[in-house]
């Protein structure tokens, strides 16, 4: 006697595609987010790269209009003149970068027209607008590097300079020296420019260069 054959059940087997197809999907999707949020990311570093860069090449307009009132005031660098942002000494207790100490009382005030904190005495003078690219502003400190203020060449005033021997000299050698300097010839005396510059998305950057004049 013969038996019908009989047909495998397939139940078991319904929605199993779907399930692989929508583990799939997701994978896919969270794939794409992943590479979304790195290409996000990556623009956002380029960007704030550019940023910076641009805060760090508007510092030269800081050092600039120190060199410029340098030039102007030569005659009386001996004193300070805080509302310029001119100090005759270099200020050693002064943390500039506000990093070297957890104390603010020893940091430069960067914002014209707020008072010096008493451990250091220095306020910043603001670079002119028409000298800084659009969105970014910058202010700035000189130092002379003296440890007193008065005239360099005082046997009081220990000062950092640059002596080039003079033409006819029995000395043959130049370049920097410190206190009286015994060399003859010119003298240049160093000052330190430090620029503050602040731009979009807060980027900030301290610039700081070392002028013979």
């Amino acid at each position: 006697m013969e038996r019908a054959a009989t047909a495998l059940p397939m139940r078991r087997q319904r929605g199993v595609v779907l399930l692989i197809a929508l583990i799939a999907l997701v994978a896919i999707s969270l794939a794409g987010i992943a590479l979304m949020r790195s290409v996000d990311a990556g623009l956002m570093i380029t960007g704030n790269l550019a940023f910076k860069q641009t805060a760090a090449q508007a510092g030269d307009a800081g050092t600039e209009a120190a060199i410029d009132w340098l030039t102007t005031n030569s005659g009386d660098l001996g004193a300070d003149a805080a509302p310029a942002g001119y100090f005759a000494t270099w200020r050693a207790a002064c943390d500039l970068l506000g990093t070297r100490t957890a104390d603010p009382d020893d940091d430069v005030v960067w914002a014209p027209g707020d008072d010096a904190q008493p451990g250091c005495g220095m306020v910043a003078a603001a670079v002119a607008a028409d000298r800084l690219p659009d969105g970014y502003s910058a202010t700035y400190v000189i130092n002379r590097m003296c440890d007193n203020a008065g005239l360099p060449n005082d046997p009081a005033i220990f000062c950092s300079a640059y002596q080039s021997s003079s033409v006819g000299s029995t000395s043959t050698k130049s370049g920097a020296s410190y206190g009286q300097m015994p060399l003859s010839g010119t003298t240049q005396q160093y000052y330190r420019v430090t620029t503050r510059i602040v731009g979009p998305r807060n980027t900030e950057s301290i610039v700081q260069a070392i002028v013979g004049f």
